[in-house]
């Protein structure tokens, strides 16, 4: 598996708040075949089918944050608590999301505790 490059993470996050290719290009600014080449390079990375599988995948490899997703989640909460900024599924709300989160990929983590094996005393 290969890092993903930043637009590629940005493109993902996106795609994981539900947004769709033209809607991601729009609001990128760039291209619908320029998102489409973004994701078919992430799914090659990642070695995913589609587009839930890539998701699931940067989530379980550490590419996408819980709290990203978090972050999502909450400006759609926002916005439903605000009243309809914009129609359900815009994207401006998830890229707020997505450009305010941080990148703690490579940041020291807290050591887990792991429980030690089911029936064995502690040492």
């Amino acid at each position: 598996m290969r890092a993903l490059t930043a637009r590629q993470r940005q493109v993902l996050l996106l795609v994981a708040s539900g947004c769709t290719g033209d809607q991601i290009s729009r609001q990128l600014g760039v291209h619908s075949t320029t998102v489409r080449r973004h994701l078919t390079e992430a799914y090659r990375s990642l070695g995913a089918q589609d587009r839930a599988h890539a998701v699931a995948l940067a989530i379980h490899h550490g590419h996408i944050t819980l709290a990203e997703l978090a972050a999502i989640a909450g400006a759609s909460s926002v916005r439903a608590v605000e009243g309809p900024r914009a129609g359900p599924g815009d994207p401006r709300s998830a890229l707020e999301a997505v450009e305010g989160a941080r990148d703690v990929r490579g940041a020291a983590r807290p050591p887990q505790s792991r429980p030690g094996p089911r029936g064995e005393a502690a040492a």
